[in-house]
């Protein structure tokens, strides 16, 4: 229940920050990010959120179920607009890649303790 406690808190620490600030991104990512740097500093140890991030993957599946609706639901505008919709999720999937690559090349040359 530790872990679950831990991520939760961080989600409504970002929700807030990004509420209480106005900041042009989801609080839920401000969250992940303060989470990553509470654990990249050691403020909180892996161990604390391991189980319960370990089932939130293991039913990883669960969390695609609306999405899965969503597009039964609007069948006739992904029908119509088929081309338009890949070719964003192609070009938008290689600009995360290299941005994500990148990102590891970079962390991984100023840090090399990981």
């Amino acid at each position: 229940m530790t872990g679950l406690a831990v991520i939760m808190g961080f989600w409504l620490l970002g929700e807030s920050i990004a509420l209480l600030f106005r900041l042009p991104f989801p609080g839920t990512v401000l969250g992940l990010v303060l989470l990553w740097f509470a654990l990249a500093r050691g403020w909180i140890k892996p161990e604390v959120i391991e189980r319960f991030a370990g089932f939130l993957l293991d039913n990883l599946t669960l969390f695609f179920v609306p999405v899965v609706v969503g597009v039964i639901a609007y069948i006739e505008v992904f029908s119509r607009y088929w081309f338009a919709i890949s070719l964003s999720l192609v070009v938008s999937t290689i600009c995360g890649l290299v941005a994500a690559g990148r990102a590891a090349e970079l962390f991984g040359e100023t840090n090399s303790d990981c």
